[in-house]
């Protein structure tokens, strides 16, 4: 039974509904991309430094990290547990252990907090990414033919 959705001229007067599932899908996969991509960003600079930016830029990457972990742990967190391999059941116990012991005291407290706050999001971003490859490698994608059916594509 097809799909119908009230037209605005009248409620007597139906008209075909446009499927947006598919679209949903690809928008939904392009916003975690951009946000898996910008998360890379800051981890390529907390991890690619060699010498101590300065205390404001530090704290500014250390809240961009925060930030960005807390948004990824949601991700992993959606995974169901069957289906989460250990470094995401393990990246989301780091994530707790980050969030509530805070940067440690000292010269290197700050740093090393925002290198594993680096290392924690890259593994989160992983996780992800490995999730969404497995998800998308079950479904059995079909070759569409004009005037055939569907084409499988192990089929010849």
């Amino acid at each position: 039974m097809d799909a119908i959705e009230l037209s605005p001229q009248g409620l007597d007067t139906p008209v075909p509904a446009i499927e947006v599932a598919g679209a949903l899908l690809r928008a939904t996969v392009a916003l975690e991309e951009a946000a898996e991509e910008a998360a890379e960003r800051d981890i390529n600079r907390a991890l690619g430094m060699k010498h101590h930016p300065g205390d404001v830029e530090l704290a500014k990457l250390t809240d961009r990290l925060l930030t960005r972990c807390d948004g990824l742990s949601g991700g992993v967190d959606a995974i169901p547990v069957a289906e989460r391999d250990p470094r995401a059941a393990g990246v989301l116990e780091t994530w707790e252990r980050l969030k509530a012991d805070g940067p440690e005291d000292g010269p290197l407290g700050t740093w090393s907090y925002t290198r594993h706050l680096a290392l924690t999001a890259r593994d989160m971003v992983r996780a992800l990414r490995e999730h969404r490859a497995a998800q998308l490698a079950a479904v059995a994608p079909f070759v569409g033919r004009p005037d055939l059916p569907p084409l499988a594509p192990d089929a010849r």
